[in-house]
Formats: C-alpha cells, structure tokens, sequence
C-alpha cells in the first residue's frame, strides 16, 4: 500500500545562509505558498554558520513539528512552474522515506518518468548525493531529530571518511551523507530512498556555499523536466 502525501498538508522548508542575498529562498517560498497541499513554507537560515549538517538538522526538525511530510530545499534550486502539483501528488512506496526531486547521479539521464527506489546509501554505498529538494516522510523527518547526526557509528562509515579526507572540513558539511546514513541505520521500515523522474528542482548554484572556490562539476541535475520537455523525452 501506498500513503498519499496530501492527507496532510506538506510543510515546505528552504535552508538558506547569510551569503545570500534572500532572493532564492523568497522565491522557492512563493512557489509553494499559493498551493493548498502545502504549509506555509519556511525559511531557515543558518545565522549560527554550524555547516550544512548541523543547519539541515535544526531546518528539518523545525519543519517536523507541523506532524505533515517536509518538503526540504537548499536554496541553490529553480523550481519548474508544474513542481507544486506534481509534488502534492507524489505517493511514498512501502519502504521509502525519503524521496528526491533533484538527482545527479542515481538515475540514468533520459530515464522513463517515474520513482526509482535505491538504497540509501546511494551507488557508491556511502551515501546519497546532495539535499538539494527532497521529500522527507513525517517518520524519517521526526526520527532525524532525535538521532545523533555525528555519532561515532556515522562518524567512523566510509562515506564521512571519504568526506573528511577530500574537503578538509571535518565533517560538517556533508549533510546528505549523514542523513543518507540516519534514514538507512534508523528509518525502519522507511529506510530507502527514491528518485522521481523527471527532476522537478535544477540545481543552479555554481559556486558552492559550503566549499569556495569548488563549482558545480559533476552535480548538474539528471533529468530536468524542462530538458525532456525541450527534447520530447516524454512524449
């Protein structure tokens, strides 16, 4: 069985950090606020500069306490006009729990349209790539608040060793590896993970704000919706 995500409305939160003007967050916001499966969203900013991990957690937990599916964004993301609607129709298969609407590396590019259930740790077995917009059901968001995202289990796993040794910053910032870690080691029976094709979120920030001086290379989004529509994929 699967479980409508508008039983309950979605609440959207968009994490954002003072390098920013605001202007990307503002707009990700109004996209969502005139569609009546979606909360109020949110804006989180990362005033307390903690890194990504810690922002992501603080942002997730405050968009856990509406008790609906958080619908997370970093605000290095276009939102395709048809994204609302699309998102608001989105079902969680059995053992999903979270579901990503921006990939970079799961999913073929001019994949068939629909969700592509893997594991959470991704292809490599370290963990999924980017936070960029994903779908986070109520379990998994709820249980992300109580789990510790630096615990010596995350900690010791290839993946944030990997991390640490090729970005130098200890740690902090890989926010998609830690929580790809907590959905796979505590999401129960939620601890998969999704892609929706097409993408419905491109990822448009060039330069990163977690790592001056690094572009965006290898993490240009697969399957943008507005490339298939360009190209006649789904036709």
């Amino acid at each position: 069985m699967t479980q409508p995500v508008t039983q309950t409305l979605i609440q959207p939160v968009i994490l954002t950090t003072p390098a920013r003007r605001g202007d990307e967050a503002a707009a990700l916001a109004a996209a969502f606020a005139a569609h009546p499966a979606f909360a109020r969203p949110m804006v989180h900013r990362d005033d307390g500069r903690d890194g990504a991990a810690v922002a992501t957690r603080n942002a997730i937990s405050r968009a856990a306490a509406s008790g609906g599916h958080v619908l997370f964004l970093e605000d290095d993301v276009l939102a395709d006009a048809e994204a609302p609607e699309l998102v608001s129709r989105v079902a969680f298969p059995e053992r999903v729990g979270v579901i990503s609407f921006c990939d970079m590396r799961e999913v073929p590019e001019y994949a068939p349209r629909g969700l592509y259930e893997r594991s959470a740790l991704g292809s490599d077995g370290r963990g999924w790539w980017g936070n960029q917009a994903l779908l986070i059901h109520r379990g998994c968001a709820a249980m992300s608040g109580r789990e510790d995202w630096f615990s010596a289990r995350i900690e010791s796993s290839r993946g944030i060793r990997t991390h640490v040794a090729a970005y130098g910053d200890g740690g902090r910032n890989c926010s998609d590896i830690r929580f790809s870690l907590l959905v796979h080691l505590h999401g129960g029976d939620r601890s998969l993970y999704a892609v929706h094709v097409p993408s419905l979120f491109k990822h448009v920030g060039h330069d990163s704000a977690c790592f001056p001086g690094r572009t965006m290379g290898e993490r240009e989004t697969r399957n943008w919706i507005a490339d298939r529509r360009r190209f006649g994929v789904d036709r």
